[in-house]
């Protein structure tokens, strides 16, 4: 009995050092382009007040976007199953760049006095996950094209700020009045595809160098947003505000009858930001099998 126990141990030992020397380890660095974008839409708007009726005059603007541009990082591991085929995961983070809109509104009183506004936003994504993978690599001995597919899972979420400035020359007002708000989306899981192909060179023994063009397509729909800061006037109404002003929650239809609670947060339709890019990668992958 003592034999068996120990010729499998033995057995055991040395499958998982079978499979140990299959492993590979990779970490990679590259820079990711916006592309498969989200539109967002903004009005400007003037008016202007007679004594017996304002006429309203708008125009838009949409602006698309990405929000995964930027620096991103990537470090996993992967094993082979065949001489060619392997199966990775690895973790990766999108330093993403901030975006910025714009919008105006303009309005003449009875008295020919006006009111300016100027809105400006900015929303800041953030992005991390796993990415979990097939890779084929083409024979070769220091050179190798290979390509990769799979899922990604991004934890994503954004954070849109807006500063409004308004100005008016009517002496009877204050010159200068504003607001001012911070809005985080929730974090939610989305789940996307990845796809990517690349070169590998032999630069020493069992380490690889490589460069690689990458897609990841994948959209984030957040379910609820906070105002997490909220100034009018130059005064911080955050702590103020009611459950209704201060939370949102997204959902597919909703009536003007049964948004109105102040206990409750407010009901939006949903909104969404893709996380698509486009990038080049270069990295370096240290095998424990070549």
């Amino acid at each position: 009995m003592k034999k068996a126990i120990l010729i499998l141990l033995m057995f055991s030992s040395m499958q998982f050092t079978l499979n140990a020397q299959k492993l590979y380890f990779k970490g990679q660095i590259g820079y990711d382009f916006g592309f498969m974008k989200s539109q967002s839409n903004f009005v400007s708007s003037d008016y202007v007040t007679t004594s017996d009726t304002t006429i309203v005059s708008n125009s838009y603007q949409s602006y698309r976007n990405s929000f995964a541009t930027g620096a991103a990082l990537s470090a996993g591991l992967g094993i082979m199953i065949t001489k060619d085929i392997g199966l990775e995961l690895t973790g990766f983070y999108t330093a993403c760049m901030q975006r910025k809109f714009a919008s105006e509104i303009h309005m003449q009183d009875i008295g020919g006095y006006r009111f300016n506004a100027y809105s400006d936003y900015s929303v800041m994504g953030t992005s991390f996950g796993v990415k979990q993978a097939v890779r084929y690599t083409f024979p070769g001995k220091e050179l190798r094209p290979f390509i990769r597919f799979g899922a990604m899972l991004d934890f994503a979420s954004a954070n849109e700020t807006m500063k409004m400035d308004v100005s008016t020359d009517n002496p009877y007002y204050y010159p200068y009045g504003g607001m001012e708000y911070t809005l985080q989306y929730k974090q939610r899981l989305s789940v996307g595809m990845n796809l990517a192909i690349g070169l590998e060179y032999l630069i020493l023994e069992k380490l690889w160098l490589y460069a690689e063009l990458e897609g990841n397509m994948v959209n984030y729909f957040p379910a609820a947003a906070t105002y997490t800061r909220y100034i009018t006037n130059r005064q911080d109404i955050t702590a103020h505000l009611s459950t209704h002003d201060k939370e949102i929650i997204f959902v597919d239809q909703y009536s003007d009858a049964g948004n109105k609670s102040a206990s409750e947060p407010r009901k939006m339709l949903p909104v969404h930001f893709s996380f698509s890019s486009i990038g080049f990668n270069v990295g370096l992958k240290y095998t424990l099998f070549d």
